[in-house]
């Protein structure tokens, strides 16, 4: 298990900055996810840990302390998978997955014992004589885990290998591969555009965008308490929902006017003195068609769409001037032009216009006010 420093590391293509200043530390043994749009420069960013690009003038690269900026990516014992498999067409599952180990010139002995180890762990020990245009895309990528695996390398980088398996595929793989990962007892970096695959999987959050770290932390506290705007919409399908709002003084109470048509207590908040608008924020999974407990909030809405997939389904509605997600778990055809939804107050959060950063979330206890 290694511990993974980046300081400063940015990367310029053709006058474009891929990274911006990348500064993060991966503990020896976490399973670090990088989360992230497609652009965001996540495969730039595990290609510099791999010491397949260097990084501009500046970055450093550091395992366990050591600088490894310059070393070349043979010496630096990673094993990566990446989106597209790469398996050698003309090699046997077998030859595949021993590939790396005889580049290292290993006894044919030791190198035939690992190959069956992680043939047997991948449940794949059957396909070893098949070649890779006789895989399905399951087996396939099993073949190009177990050859990343067989290295027993320092570090293991992953730019979303999943992303080319159908969805029950990439469900059953999901389950499958944090059981393989969580037995190398490995240092995991694991890229993806996908929230879900993030939290299933992770427990080092790095969100990228745009070439920088927006937010870092445990997982589960970054998707709790989204540091500003752009993490709260990326991390959550559907997005969450953005309203405006405004901060007004009302018989000596602090009031957040949303939407000039509801009112919300927020005296208790720390809220700047020095900012009247805000936004609001509220998950499509956090607006329900009835409601859940004793606070929730109505409000009345206007059915504009119901999109159905498979067995849920999400509402757009018109709230005022502003246009809503709603997410519905099951599929429930709704006949209505005017429906009243609930908002759970306990997970509404409060950004700052100005500059999108998370603010504060809003505590109950306070006296909702409908307007």
């Amino acid at each position: 298990m290694t511990r993974v420093e980046l300081r400063q590391v940015s990367k310029t293509y053709l006058g474009k900055k891929a990274l911006r200043n990348v500064s993060m530390t991966i503990e020896s043994g976490d399973f670090a996810v990088i989360l992230g749009p497609q652009g965001a420069g996540k495969t730039t960013l595990l290609r510099i840990i791999a010491g397949v690009e260097s990084p501009d003038k500046g970055g450093r690269i550091y395992f366990d302390g050591e600088d490894v900026t310059k070393t070349p990516p043979q010496k630096r014992n990673v094993g990566a998978i990446f989106q597209v498999f790469a398996l050698y067409p003309n090699l046997t599952a077998y030859e595949n997955i021993a590939s790396p180990l005889r580049a290292k010139k290993m006894p044919e002995k030791e190198i035939d014992e690992r190959v069956k180890e992680y043939a047997e762990k991948l449940r794949i020990a059957h396909l070893l004589d098949k070649y890779p245009n006789e895989l399905s895309g399951g087996e396939a990528q099993r073949v190009a885990l177990a050859r990343a695996l067989v290295k027993k390398a320092r570090v293991y980088l992953m730019d979303e290998p999943l992303t080319n398996l159908d969805y029950k595929l990439r469900e059953e793989m999901r389950a499958e591969l944090k059981r393989i990962l969580a037995e190398e007892k490995a240092t995991i970096i694991y890229a993806t555009p996908d929230p879900e695959e993030a939290v299933a999987l992770g427990k080092t959050l790095f969100f990228l965008y745009d070439g920088q770290v927006l937010q870092t932390g445990p997982v589960e506290e970054c998707f709790e308490k989204p540091a500003n705007t752009t993490a709260a919409r990326f991390m959550s399908r559907p997005p969450m929902n953005l309203i405006a709002a405004k901060l007004i003084t009302k018989d000596g109470r602090k009031i957040l006017s949303v939407n000039d048509r509801l009112q919300l207590d927020v005296t208790n908040l720390n809220l700047p003195e020095d900012e009247e608008e805000l936004i609001m924020g509220i998950r499509p999974h956090n607006i329900y068609l009835s409601p859940k407990k004793e606070n929730m909030i109505p409000i009345e809405v206007d059915l504009e769409l119901q999109e159905i997939a498979g067995s849920e389904m999400t509402l757009k509605v018109r709230w005022g001037d502003e246009s809503l997600d709603v997410y519905v778990p099951y599929v429930k055809p709704l006949k209505e032009e005017k429906l009243t939804v609930y908002l759970d107050p306990d997970e509404i959060f409060i950004f700052s216009k100005k500059t999108g950063n998370l603010i504060d979330k809003y505590k109950t206890g306070a006296k909702e006010v409908i307007v």
